[in-house]
């Protein structure tokens, strides 16, 4: 993995790297192996109905740890497509939290924020809901919004979007002018694309299926970046679990389980040098 990452990264920086954490974890050092000069952690905290001040405590424990290495901490997770009881309320707490926890800590540099899954219609009740819950001091905290891009990703119940680039301009678009605005985050707030991925689990989901789309969409994305401050990508994933497992779930990866590059894997390498000197 430690090769993979260095041949994308090719010197650029910063570069990001998307760990996964609930607060039931261990905070294993694994991933520092893969940290590196130039490369930065983006931690996801989910919630799993922990009690307020477990919650509270769970937020602050990870901004003291992970606050020297990560740019962003991201709370619970696709809340607004995925929800979980009293999830609002804890992404609202843990947004304020963080944010408190990291400027008493000395983290100035760190933005806690939260993700959501993006579509072209906005979410309305959810964020109404947010502000309703955080009012401004949820406004002053949040310092990005999170979007996970899956127009065609082969997930269930998500049927395929035929215009690609026409699906991430107009959902980038929505979060900005549609959705933010209800919770007081205005333009100055970037938008991370926290996750972006295509699956190769069918006979008609190939590899170059997914170059296809996944280059479509990045270059639909960094047309977007000025115009809707988007301030970082990640892709979502480097490698399969199970290669040739019929679950997309299973089969995000631009490189198989045994780390055999797929065709995206090159251009994805090649889209970041090029892309990060535009």
């Amino acid at each position: 993995m430690r090769k993979a990452l260095a041949q994308l990264q090719s010197g650029h920086r910063p570069f990001l790297l998307r760990d996964y954490l609930g607060c039931g974890s261990a905070f294993p050092d694994d991933e520092m192996r893969y940290l590196a000069p130039g490369r930065r952690l983006d931690v996801v905290l989910s919630y799993s109905g922990e009690s307020t001040p477990e919650w509270q405590a769970c937020v602050e424990k990870t901004v003291h740890r992970y606050g020297p290495i990560a740019d962003t901490i991201s709370v619970t997770l696709e809340q607004n497509v995925v929800p979980r009881p009293n999830g609002d309320t804890a992404l609202v707490q843990g947004v304020v939290t963080g944010r408190k926890a990291a400027d008493r800590d000395g983290f100035g540099r760190l933005q806690i924020g939260f993700d959501e899954v993006a579509r072209t219609r906005p979410f309305t009740q959810f964020w109404q809901h947010l502000a309703q819950l955080g009012g401004a001091e949820f406004s002053r905290s949040a310092g990005f919004v999170g979007v996970d891009l899956y127009p065609d990703a082969g997930l269930p119940g998500i049927p395929p979007e035929p215009d690609l680039a026409g699906f991430v301009h107009q959902t980038l678009h929505t979060v900005r002018t549609q959705e933010m605005p209800i919770a007081g985050l205005g333009r100055d707030v970037p938008i991370r694309v926290s996750e972006n991925g295509w699956a190769t689990h069918t006979a008609q989901r190939t590899p170059a299926g997914q170059a296809r789309a996944l280059t479509t969409e990045i270059l639909a994305i960094n047309q977007d970046r000025a115009a809707e401050n988007v301030a970082s990508y990640e892709l979502f994933a480097l490698r399969d679990d199970v290669t040739g497992s019929p679950s997309s779930f299973d089969n995000f990866g631009i490189m198989t389980d045994d780390y055999a590059p797929k065709p995206m894997y090159w251009l994805y390498r090649g889209l970041i040098l090029t892309l990060a000197r535009s």
